[in-house]
């Protein structure tokens, strides 16, 4: 292992059921009722990829722009005046890769500004090389661009590379990369098909850096 790449919503912070509640809310107001399964299976996936999802799927007829952005609106503001909490293990995880020089990153499908707010709201700059939103790439999880730009940038070749998820397109995504990935079964995250990952565990406090 020569670098470590974090996932966010769902592995660094709970937020997966704040981003299905708002985005059900949304979709509410143009009539379209979507269930928890459904909501499930965006998980992982960037609001762009999201927004075309429904709207093949639910008939959404919103203009993508518009909806994009009170969706990004609301999340921004839900993160600026709600507490924010790191998920069990993870302040641990950070300070093992740090004392051992493991170069880190964050490679999420949040928006850039979603981002930023958590990870600073966590104090947690200082920790990661960079953030990385899923739309800065081409091709959203579950494609692999996401891991493979970070790979780049952390100047390590992706076999070089461990992350750390909790939904199927983000497994899907690592492993596409040719990365080792480890898949955190997040009860929160519902019902994720995880099970390309090469280790799967219940708590991030089961990572031990020093087998890896």
């Amino acid at each position: 292992m020569k670098a470590f790449i974090f996932d966010m919503d769902g592995v660094i912070i709970d937020s997966e059921p704040m981003h299905n509640a708002t985005l059900s809310e949304m979709l509410k107001e143009y009539n379209i009722t979507a269930d928890e399964e459904y909501m499930f299976t965006l998980s992982g996936l960037n609001i762009s990829a999201m927004y075309r999802k429904v709207k093949k799927e639910k008939g959404l007829s919103i203009p993508a722009d518009i909806f994009i952005n009170e969706y990004n609106s609301r999340i921004l503001s839900h993160v600026q005046t709600n507490k924010i909490e790191a998920i069990n293990g993870i302040y641990k995880l950070l300070l093992d890769l740090k004392k051992h020089n493991v170069p880190t990153a964050v490679a999420s499908s949040s928006p850039i500004e979603f981002i930023e707010a958590n990870i600073s709201r966590l104090n947690f700059n200082a920790y990661f090389q960079f953030l990385l939103s899923g739309n800065e790439v081409k091709h959203g999880k579950p494609a692999p661009d996401i891991y493979l730009t970070a790979a780049q940038r952390l100047d390590v070749l992706p076999q070089e590379c461990i992350v750390l998820e909790d939904s199927h397109n983000g497994v899907t995504a690592a492993k596409s990369a040719g990365m080792t990935c480890i898949g955190f079964q997040n009860p929160n995250s519902g019902t994720q098909d995880i099970s390309k990952a090469d280790m799967i565990v219940d708590s991030v406090t089961q990572i031990d850096i020093s087998v890896l």
